[in-house]
């Protein structure tokens, strides 16, 4: 749920109109045991569901269907005996689109085979750890050649910087992670040839307000982010412009039931958007959307809200 919530503050800060909207998404537990998702426009009348279930062989299955029980898609996560994890993705008629076998050897390296619906290798990626400690991601096509690799080693001091690499072995870029003595996080981005594209600074006042400020390739101010607690617990994300000008606010609440709401603002004060999450004595709960945006907008969003984030 939190990503898919995630998913609906990107959506809401790129397409905002005048037509406020409301939907809900309800989520409960059936007599077996599943977890179902349903999602309902302003007016009640259902736009999808997700049906949570583990079968008798401990497979995890993930259900999607529209507003008359129509399949969208469906999921299976399952582990064979040498736990290898193995998802596959199904169309609406049941048929295999992709298959996502994750495998780990003897020596501890892991890689995902990523194959298409005639079981053809559309891709595959492997993580592996050398005597050093460093690891490296490698990212082959289907014909197992090379396209991407990042390396990630951690020097003397802690710091750690990942480098990436191209299909020939050249440098694609890197990022560098460091603490420095007052204790504050640094990202550092560099490209190609070492220069410098962004920096991405994490500090925590006296406090105990977090700040992420965002700098160019000279040291310009980007933007920053600001995440603060009150008095009641309530926590304050700000995001803020490069004048410094706040763009947007979100404000978490819980009230005394653990009910949690989520508002969110604009640069000019007015909200955009208000999310509320009432949780009930059996566990089920029913998450209220109401926001401004228009229909193509929704379209979008509720693909967001239906992609699957297990692989």
């Amino acid at each position: 749920m939190k990503m898919k919530l995630l998913l609906l503050l990107i959506f809401l800060t790129g397409a905002v109109t005048m037509n406020a909207q409301t939907y809900t998404i309800s989520k409960t537990v059936d007599i077996f045991g599943d977890t179902i998702e349903t999602y309902k426009d302003k007016r009640g009348n259902k736009l999808a569901a997700i049906t949570h279930s583990t079968d008798i062989f401990g497979n995890k299955i993930k259900n999607m269907t529209g507003p008359n029980g129509e399949r969208i898609q469906s999921l299976k996560t399952s582990t064979d005996i040498f736990g290898d994890k193995t998802v596959s993705v199904y169309d609406e008629k049941g048929q295999s689109k992709v298959t996502i076998k994750t495998s780990t050897d003897i020596f501890g390296d892991q890689t995902k085979r990523i194959t298409g619906a005639n079981g053809e290798l559309i891709r595959s990626v492997k993580k592996s750890t050398d005597i050093f400690g460093d690891e490296t991601i490698a990212i082959n096509d289907g014909n197992g050649r090379l396209k991407l690799a990042v390396k990630t080693s951690t020097d003397i001091f802690g710091d750690e910087t990942k480098h990436i690499t191209g299909a020939n072995r050249e440098k694609a870029g890197s990022i560098k992670k460091s603490t420095d003595i007052f204790g504050n996080k640094i990202v550092l981005i560099l490209d190609a040839n070492g220069k410098r594209t962004m920096s991405i600074k994490t500090s925590n006042d006296i406090f105990g307000d977090e700040t992420k400020d965002i700098t160019g390739p000279g040291g310009e101010r980007i933007g920053s982010i600001r995440k603060s607690k009150d008095i009641f617990g309530d926590e304050t994300i700000t995001i803020r412009n490069s004048s410094g000008q706040t763009t947007a606010a979100i404000k978490t609440t819980t009230d005394i039931f653990g009910n949690e709401k989520k508002n969110i603002v604009g640069k000019n004060g007015k909200q955009l958007a208000s999310i509320k999450k009432v949780n009930d004595i059996f566990g089920n709960s029913v998450t209220s959307v109401d926001h401004e945006e228009d229909a193509e907008s929704l379209d979008l969003f509720m693909k967001l809200l239906l992609e699957p984030g297990d692989y």
